[in-house]
């Protein structure tokens, strides 16, 4: 409608569907042991030189690293990683028994020290009256500094009234600054002639900078804002000086104390009075900071700041006993491995002269089994300099992925405290944690202290789990349980083989030892175990041209590679001789599985084979552990998982909505255009919407009663695609010719 005429238009818009965002990558978990890497934490991986980056190489203690690049290789790109240690608490990962590598690097050989203590907090300092540091020498008494500090003041010589006229000035210098000029003027008084101290006081106070006036028994009292020695007030001249008037005494007055400014205590005065007070320490100032050091040297002397002062805190100083040193090296950083784990028994430090040339840097090297892995140039041990070595080596994303710095605190200045020149290690004690190692570590649980195993997932928006080699009843049960309950049904586990398992080992150990035959329809397990060609051959041997390792990263990877085929990729089945190819597996444990009455005996178990037959190895099997449920096959199960994940939030917008006939349209509006999205990538039984699913959200189920208790009720129904697992083909005689001449003789 064109706009002709002034006029207020109303216009119907049309209704915006909501979408449900169809397309998803697969989030894969994986329980592990691992080299090194956070416990009680995960980090996300998108490709394995990310993952290797935290977590670490190859173990002979684990064959899970070659099932993490199986996931990468096979196109996973999203991997959280649970690492497993023996911890004595379950759920605690506090009580791990793993421990960090470490090494202590020392200064050079230097004269005994004094004890000393250096502050945290920088000159200057704003100081009270009256304030406080209190230093024990050596176990001695305690020994008070005491820091004060008055304001100058001129009180007038007469009391209110004073007689002033119009244009009256005082002359007055404020802490030795340039004289100010106060006039007063007939407006500011009720009678000028007659003024009070309390007008008076207010005019000064309206035009001085750095004092303040108040009344004291009628006189008008000057003060200077400062407290201290360099406090001062100097009244030089003016008219309202005379006598009768003001009348204060002419001159200069100075604040006292012990230091000229409290408010902004400087290095040089914070020396004076604390060496003054405290018999036996030297005071220096180290770029602001200040340094409390024992006269007396060797390993008998110390200093404490007591906690009784004011000061401590103020200037940064904590309240331990520092001793000295006798003569000798002092330990000044020590290195530790930056996470758990043995890993770090093998790692150097290399101090060298830094390539700046500074007297008060040192270049940091990292070697691992003899070879550079990390460099770090021009470091210092200065707290407050960029390149210092806690910051650089510690540093988040930047720093090194093996180790950690920590500062011991050296009592020597710089250069002094650097640690000296060499080739220092390896790193000791560190332990991997694997000792004493049991199924509950892997299954893990959660305490007040953090989470542990499975639990440390909890947070995370995952789609499949794994444990791979660890495939024990004990495990297998405990991870179904985890994606049951914990994940509410939607997370589907990849469950390994015991290792060396025979056909009828499996059928026992799925029938009868783990039970988990037709328990649930979110796991699946695969038989058998799949051989790698031997990616470090000094971990696992020399001789070794394959190793085997469980097949769960791998077919993670399958998962994450047909989900990303299409939208909806969830649906289809990740199995097959060509969607079910596995990527760089070169062989299986056992050959069995190529027999066909091997396979006959573990399929009916739902158990699924990886076979082979002229081409690559490939997964021969799409079931769940159940067959008796609803989506019996991993394709439809994981594809309804991907629909209930995306329902979730796709229809949260409901929420706290008034319950009307207009919302349940909505809603069931916004499910149908989801679901069309997925039929018209056929990810159901048929391409015709009415017939691959309906959506009710109709008042057959919202009744009244439904609707008083503050709910809205859905049903949605899906047809989804069963696997063709076999494939019968009829042979026989071509009989056509014969039968026409028989028709043509019968007519």
């Amino acid at each position: 409608m064109a706009d002709l005429a002034s006029e207020v238009r109303t216009e119907l818009e049309a209704q915006q569907i909501r979408r449900i965002p169809s397309g998803a990558i697969l989030a894969m978990a994986m329980v592990l042991v691992a080299e090194m890497g956070p416990i009680g934490s995960t980090v996300l991986a998108t490709e394995f030189s990310e993952w290797q980056a935290t977590y670490g190489s190859f173990v002979a203690a684990a064959d899970a690293v070659p099932c993490v690049q199986g996931f990468f290789e096979g196109g996973g790109t999203r991997l959280y990683t649970s690492r497993v240690v023996h911890t004595s608490s379950l759920g605690d990962p506090t009580t791990k028994a793993s421990v960090k590598g470490s090494l202590t690097l020392n200064t050079a050989v230097a004269s005994e020290t004094g004890g000393t203590v250096l502050s945290s907090v920088s000159s200057p300092y704003a100081f009270v009256n009256g304030d406080t540091l209190v230093v024990s020498v050596t176990g001695g008494g305690d020994l008070t500094a005491t820091f004060t500090g008055a304001a100058a003041a001129r009180t007038s010589g007469n009391a209110q009234p004073f007689v002033l006229v119009n244009g009256d000035t005082l002359t007055i210098a404020v802490d030795g600054g340039a004289p100010q000029a106060i006039a007063f003027l007939t407006a500011e008084f009720v009678a000028i002639g007659a003024a009070t101290a309390l007008e008076v006081a207010a005019v000064i106070n309206a035009k001085i900078t750095g004092a303040k006036a108040t009344v004291s028994a009628g006189a008008v009292v000057i003060t200077s804002d400062r407290k201290g020695t360099g406090s001062g007030i100097n009244i030089t001249a003016g008219g309202a000086q005379a006598a009768g008037k003001l009348n204060y005494t002419a001159g200069l007055i100075s604040g006292t104390g012990n230091v000229s400014n409290l408010a902004a205590v400087t290095s040089a005065e914070f020396e004076t009075v604390v060496e003054a007070a405290v018999a036996g320490v030297a005071v220096t100032a180290e770029s602001g900071f200040q340094r409390i050091t024992t006269t007396a040297t060797g390993a008998g002397v110390s200093v404490q700041v007591k906690v009784s002062s004011t000061l401590d805190t103020v200037v940064g100083f904590d309240n331990a006993v520092h001793s000295g040193n006798a003569a000798g090296a002092q330990g000044t950083i020590r290195v530790d491995g930056k996470w758990d784990g043995a890993y770090a028994n093998v790692l150097k430090a290399i101090v060298g002269a830094p390539t700046s040339g500074a007297a008060t840097d040192f270049n940091l090297t990292i070697q691992k089994s003899g070879v550079t892995v990390e460099s770090w140039p021009n470091l210092n041990m200065d707290a407050t300099s960029p390149r210092y070595a806690l910051t650089i080596v510690n540093a988040a994303g930047t720093g090194s992925r093996l180790v950690t710095l920590v500062n011991l605190s050296s009592s020597l200045a710089s250069p002094a405290n650097l640690p000296t020149a060499g080739t220092f290690g390896p790193l000791t004690a560190g332990n991997d944690g694997l000792v004493g190692l049991t199924d509950t570590d892997f299954t893990g649980g959660k305490t007040v202290n953090g989470s542990t195993g499975l639990r440390v997932l909890d947070a995370k928006d995952i789609d499949v789990v794994a444990v791979p080699g660890r495939a024990t009843s004990a495990v297998h049960n405990g991870v179904i349980t985890y994606c049951e309950i914990v994940r509410e049904g939607l997370c589907f586990a990849i469950l390994d083989p015991p290792a060396a398992s025979t056909a009828e080992q499996m059928v026992t150990y799925v029938t009868t030892t783990a039970g988990l035959f037709g328990l649930t329809e979110i796991a699946a397990i695969y038989w058998p175990r799949v051989q790698v060609v031997n990616p470090d051959k000094g971990v696992y041997g020399s001789t070794l041209k394959n190793i085997t390792i469980a097949p769960s990263g791998h077919i993670a990877g399958l998962y994450a590679r047909t989900d990303a085929r299409k939208v909806g990729g969830a649906f289809e089945q990740p199995a097959g001789t060509e969607r079910g190819i596995l990527a760089n597996v070169v062989g299986l444990e056992t050959e069995e599985v190529l027999e066909k009455p091997k396979r006959e005996l573990v399929f009916p178990k739902n158990i699924n084979p990886i076979s082979k037959e002229e081409g690559p190895i490939f997964v021969d099997g799409a079931r769940n552990l159940k067959l008796t449920g609803s989506w019996p096959s991993v394709g439809q199960r994981r594809g309804v998982m991907f629909i209930e994940k995306r329902l979730r939030p796709g229809l949260a917008f409901m929420r706290h909505q008034n319950i009307k006939a207009r919302l349940r349209t909505d809603g069931r509006n916004t499910v149908l255009k989801f679901l069309g999205e997925l039929c018209t990538e056929k990810c159901f039984k048929t391409d015709d919407p009415k017939k691959a699913f309906f959506v009710d959200f109709g008042p057959g189920l919202n009744t009244a009663a439904v609707e008083a208790a503050r709910k809205v009720k859905a049903r949605i129904g899906l047809a989804t695609s069963e696997p063709a697992e076999f494939i019968h083909v009829l042979i026989g005689p071509d009989n056509r010719e014969l039968e026409k001449e028989l028709a043509a003789l019968a007519a």
